[in-house]
């Protein structure tokens, strides 16, 4: 007698478990369209040119200073999939100090200034080297410094530090973001 509750039990433990265990993957709801295309301007600052769903994944094609990708992420969670350069820029990257701006009149009372998209620039290398020896409170020259711009990911400076401590002086390369002015990584030497 005391055995035919054991079945019910049993069967109605297994349907709970599926339902806890299917609930997720079913209930899921994918990105909208906008919050992809945020996703992708958190990771890669450019412009969008056109975004397209197909059942599981975005595909974003957005133009960098480094020219046009196709990046495919995750309909669901916003990973990146994969990321290819279409096209290469016209002119190369150079570096913010390199760059020559013309002065531009001051607009008169009538003339309302033109509406202009913020452009992204980068730091130099003097900056760069100041950010890396300030955050690890060392010394670097701007001869310790070199920039990267590798396809599909942000520039960045690699500096070398020295940090003097008695008979324990180290060194160590610290990796800047060249749009940002963030310390990405720090790489002690031995």
């Amino acid at each position: 007698m005391k055995k035919k509750w054991i079945w019910p039990v049993g069967i109605i433990l297994l349907v709970v478990c599926l339902v806890f265990w299917l609930a997720p993957s079913i209930s899921a709801k994918d990105l909208t369209e906008a919050e992809a295309n945020s996703v992708v301007l958190e990771k890669y600052p450019g412009d969008i040119i056109k975004t397209t769903k197909t059942k599981d994944e975005y595909q974003i094609e957005i133009k960098l200073e480094t020219g046009v990708y196709v990046i495919k992420i995750d309909a669901k969670n916003g990973d990146v999939l994969s990321l290819a350069q279409t096209e290469k820029a016209e002119k190369p990257i150079k570096e913010a100090s390199e760059q020559v701006e013309m002065e531009e009149p001051a607009p008169t009372k009538e003339e309302k200034p033109a509406e202009e998209p913020a452009q992204i620039t980068l730091i130099t290398k003097q900056e760069a080297v100041e950010i890396a020896a300030n955050h690890l409170k060392g010394m670097a020259e701007e001869d310790d410094a070199e920039f990267h711009a590798i396809s599909g990911q942000s520039p960045y400076y690699l500096v070398e530090v020295e940090i003097e401590n008695g008979d324990d002086d180290r060194e160590a390369v610290v990796q800047v973001d060249a749009y940002t002015g963030e310390v990405k990584s720090v790489d002690w030497d031995d």
